[in-house]
């Protein structure tokens, strides 16, 4: 394509999200703060990018609202593929209808927002602290939707859980069918609300169906019925057997009108793919894929995705059937499951665009250098603005920093020998403060621990709020969530970012007086390849959190060991050594231990010998098929998937069985919420999955393994960064806090 739209300029070259929407037919950039919002009458384009060794994967969706019109809808697509080309042909596009996302753009929010009208009927921006009455729905174990409904009982039911914004009231009303996950989303997207929406002021009052109700509900809706009908089934799983029947279809246009021939069905090869044409993979209302080959004409690439919405049209599948758009030679790991053998041209690790490998923190796309960049001084940033955007770096993280942890809902400062060092079950906030031709600039991070309890997070963004305001609004506001810090936010710890586990609540000052308190030791696994996304996670001392891809850090009293396992990259050895350096108190004391020649104070520290994941799954660097993992249900016979993306330990939920598919063993995990049938029939399921697969996998051949949530083996957690075997217990403690909790005030 030609010029690229101005809007799309520098998009792409950062890790994360940007989003346009479509206003007057063009594209025009939303602000953060409205990320996870969507007017239902408008259509959007959503770039995520992530970097992945040495180069970066992108994301390309646009999504459709259910009242936008045909001519923003074909914009949309139109400027996705505009895009597309922009970043050179390599990004896999999505097409996204509203209430049908794919759970890859859902796993992008927290919650996914529905505002009722468009830019045409004059919404431009999210309005806050507007308090007219609303009723919404929310829905999603994992990822919540938000959808607003009718301000009617009619728009009731009992299996949802339904939020009613009657100012300055905010009620979570729980059907009596609604299971424990949504209640607690339900939960914790009423704390959202009240602090995003309501600037922190409004009461949150829990109800169940069959209570008494307020005064004030009864006036907004009338009396309540009786009984409440039943939630309608969900079709947003997709059945599995859909899948079993994949079919390959050759399509072209070149005639004037479009011509789709069947080529192949399951089990597909990858030979049948030619490079010089586009194909369709049709997995019926399981979704599509737009398979475009290097070779194909410009038109046919441009011309795919209106074929496939033509292509979903003759075959009379929903509206909301997913299509996926993918590149020759850019496939993503879900793609290439479809396939027998599937093998990379390239040798390029499945899901990745590759690049030259470089040293420590050398990425060579684009002529982005991380090295050179740590070079890089404020004055190269303000001599070339558009440097600092393309990296997302304002400046280069040498700037003055402030920060202070939330305890009993104030701030207390830190002391500036702690600084980097983080609590899970904390959250923060920091001021950074930096300049800009002599004048000084600011950012508020505050950052969120993975277990900080709900109020914590939100009195760190109300006392984030207030700094601002008492700065006069001079800086920029920067949400932070565990393990999901942006690049600018890990310079500014220089590779020595750490995180321990406990926090405020548990009785923890800080690590180092807990250390001389008791004689513990503590064990460390870090993960990184530059200064800007080294970190160092603090899991159980003891052996079975081991694990032979990774480097270590065991800090004792009186002794810190650098414990690098056989198939840590030499890269994460040296970033280690700075934080052994931080941890010991001192440049030299540490001892580095190679995988095999521990000392017996090192198996000592860590309760003995046990065993870890040390097999050669985890010493291969680049496996064919990484790991992926489902959430699963086998409701009313038939066999429903979704694919979790990017799959952390929060992503596992407790009320179903979830499968990992580690390819020649696909683990069984059976959440102790899971309904019976879904227990007794677990290993039924997974061969059920195996057989459907459609590569043609050998069930015979594959290891089953059906473990139960709290008995996780060390060949389980291993495909996991980090795993807590506590995390469980900490959100049964939640969701028995919420049981007994009637009334919330805001916690300030």
């Amino acid at each position: 394509m030609g010029m690229v739209d101005p809007e799309f300029r520098g998009a792409g070259q950062k890790e994360g999200l940007k989003i346009w929407r479509i206003e007057k037919m063009a594209v025009a950039k939303i602000p953060e703060k409205d990320y996870g919002y969507f007017f239902m009458g408008d259509s959007y384009i959503v770039l995520h990018t992530r970097s992945s060794g040495n180069s970066f994967v992108w994301n390309i969706h646009f999504w459709l609202g259910k009242e936008t019109s045909q001519d923003e809808a074909g914009v949309a697509a139109y400027k996705t593929t505009e895009l597309d080309d922009h970043l050179g042909g390599s990004p896999t596009q999505h097409r996204e209808v509203q209430e049908s996302e794919s759970k890859l753009f859902s796993s992008y929010f927290k919650q996914i927002i529905y505002q009722k009208g468009g830019i045409a009927s004059g919404f431009r921006h999210v309005e806050r602290n507007k308090h007219d009455p609303k009723l919404s729905k929310v829905k999603g174990k994992r990822n919540v939707r938000v959808i607003p409904v009718d301000m009617t009982w009619d728009s009731f039911n009992n299996g949802d859980v339904f939020i009613l914004e009657l100012n300055p009231k905010i009620y979570v009303w729980y059907g009596s069918k609604a299971n424990r996950q949504e209640k607690l989303k339900g939960g914790q997207y009423a704390k959202m609300a009240r602090d995003d929406m309501h600037s922190g002021k409004a009461h949150i009052v829990y109800l169940e169906e069959g209570e008494t109700l307020p005064e004030d509900i009864t006036k907004a809706l009338g009396s309540p019925p009786k009984t409440f009908k039943n939630s309608p089934e969900e079709d947003e799983t997709f059945s599995r057997k859909n899948v079993s029947n994949t079919k390959l279809y050759h399509v072209t246009d070149e005639s004037g009108a479009l011509v789709v021939t069947e080529k192949a069905v399951c089990p597909l090869t990858q030979d049948l793919l030619d490079s010089n044409d586009c194909y369709i993979i049709d997995q019926s209302s399981a979704g599509i894929y737009v398979w475009k080959g290097k070779s194909a004409t410009q038109q046919e690439k441009v011309r795919a995705m209106k074929n496939a919405e033509g292509f979903i049209k003759a075959k009379q599948y929903p509206k909301g059937t997913k299509i996926t758009a993918v590149n020759d030679g850019g496939e993503p790991t879900a793609f290439k499951y479809i396939f027998k053998n599937w093998r990379d041209k390239n040798a390029s690790k499945v899901g990745e665009v590759k690049s030259p490998r470089g040293n420590i923190a050398k990425i060579d796309y684009k002529k982005f250098d991380a090295t050179t960049l740590h070079k890089k001084s404020t004055c190269d940033f303000e001599a070339d603005p558009s440097l600092a955007a393309a990296h997302g770096m304002p400046d280069d993280g040498t700037g003055a920093v402030k920060i202070w942890r939330i305890e009993d809902f104030e701030m207390v400062e830190l002391e500036a020998s702690l600084y980097g060092q983080f609590f899970g079950g904390d959250s923060y906030v920091i001021l950074y403060t930096y300049k800009v031709r002599g004048r000084e600039q600011y950012i508020i991070f505050f950052w969120q621990g993975q277990e900080s309890s709900q109020d914590e997070k939100a009195s760190s963004a109300i006392h984030a709020q207030k700094l601002d305001d008492s700065m006069g609004g001079a800086p920029v506001q920067v949400r932070v969530v565990q393990n999901k810090e942006p690049r600018h936010f890990q310079m500014i710890f220089k590779g020595k970012m750490i995180i321990h586990l406990g926090g405020k609540a548990s009785g923890f000052k800080n690590r180092q007086e807990q250390d001389k308190a008791e004689a513990t030791a503590r064990l460390y696994q870090v993960r990184g390849t530059n200064e800007l996304n080294t970190k160092a996670i603090e899991v159980p001392a003891r052996a079975s959190s081991l694990n032979s891809n990774d480097v270590f850090i065991l800090k004792m009293p009186n002794e810190t060991y650098l414990w690098c396992g056989k198939g840590g990259s030499g890269d994460e050895r040296e970033l280690a050594k700075a934080v052994a350096k931080t941890l010991a108190g001192r440049a030299s004391d540490y001892t580095m231990v190679p995988e095999g020649q521990e000392p017996t104070a090192v198996w000592s520290a860590l309760g003995g010998k046990a065993a870890y994941a040390n097999t050669k799954a985890f010493e291969s660097e680049a496996p064919d098929f990484p790991p992926r993992l489902f959430q699963c249900s086998n409701a009313a016979g038939n066999f429903k998937v979704e694919e979790i993306n990017e799959f952390t330990q929060e992503d596992m939920v407790q009320d179903d069985v979830m499968l990992l598919d580690a390819y020649h063993t696909v683990f069984v995990w059976i959440g102790s919420g899971a309904n019976e049938v879904e227990k007794k029939e677990a290993i039924k399921i997974a061969q059920e999955y195996i057989l459907s697969d459609p590569s043609g996998r050998d069930v015979d051949a594959t290891s089953l393994i059906k473990i139960q949530e709290g008995n996780e083996p060390l060949h389980f957690t291993g495909h996991f960064h980090a795993w807590n075997p506590n995390y469980f217990k900490g959100l049964e403690r939640e969701y028995t806090a919420l049981r007994s909790t009637r009334h919330v005030r805001n916690p300030l």
